[in-house]
C-alpha cells in the first residue's frame, strides 16, 4: 500500500495483511520523525494495545518506543477495520484461549 492510501487507516483497529503473510489485529499509527524529516509508520499488535495506551497516558515514550514496531507502508498488502463487536468477540476468543493455554500449563 501506499502512504497515502494508509491514510484512512491510522488509529483504527484494524486486521492488517502484511507482504511476509502475517494478518494480525492491532493498530497502524504515523509520527513524524524530525531528524529524517519525513513521516514514519508504525504497528502496534492487539496484544500490546493496552501496554502502549498505558505507556501513552504516562508520558513513558520509552515503553512507546519500544512497543511500537516500524513498518514500511510498501510491507503491508491490506487493512481491514474491524468494528467495535467483532472487536469484543476477538478479545474473547483471545481470552478464552489464554485461559485454556495456562490451564494447560
Amino acid at each position: 500500500m501506499t502512504a497515502i492510501e494508509l491514510q484512512d487507516f491510522l488509529h483504527v483497529y484494524s486486521m492488517i495483511s502484511f507482504r511476509d503473510g502475517r494478518k494480525e489485529p492491532g493498530l497502524l499509527l504515523n509520527k513524524y520523525d524530525a531528524v529524517l524529516q519525513q513521516v514514519r509508520f508504525y504497528f502496534i499488535p492487539q496484544a500490546e494495545m493496552q501496554a502502549y495506551k498505558t505507556a501513552f497516558d504516562r508520558y513513558d515514550r520509552e515503553v512507546c518506543n519500544r512497543i511500537l514496531q516500524p513498518v514500511e507502508p510498501t510491507q503491508i498488502l491490506g487493512v481491514r477495520p474491524v468494528s467495535l463487536s467483532d472487536y469484543k468477540m476477538i478479545l474473547q476468543l483471545l481470552h478464552d484461549r489464554n485461559q485454556e493455554l495456562s490451564q494447560m500449563r
